[in-house]
């Protein structure tokens, strides 16, 4: 058994009302430039889709082995990042 706590909307409230000053924390008003520190743990919101692609992308990306759906949609990503599509 954990010794850990679970964290709840009383011990935020609690932790709150402590009186910690943030007032000399400035707030993050703009996140173009985010990047998480630990990558391999930020999982961004992903929907399930049903698309019909031509043959010749699909078996070129399944020729990539494992992971091929992640590899395109990190192409289609990097595309619309970079205002291509």
């Amino acid at each position: 058994m954990s010794n850990e706590e679970t964290l709840t909307a009383e011990k935020v409230a609690e932790i709150r009302s402590r009186g910690i000053d943030f007032s000399d924390i400035p707030e993050i008003t703009d996140f173009s430039g985010f990047k998480p520190r630990y990558p391999e743990y930020f999982k961004p919101k992903r929907e399930q889709v049903s698309i019909r692609l031509s043959k010749y992308l699909v078996d070129h990306f399944k020729s990539m082995g494992k992971g091929w759906q992640t590899k395109l949609n990190d192409f289609l990503m990097d595309a619309v990042s970079k205002g291509l599509i």
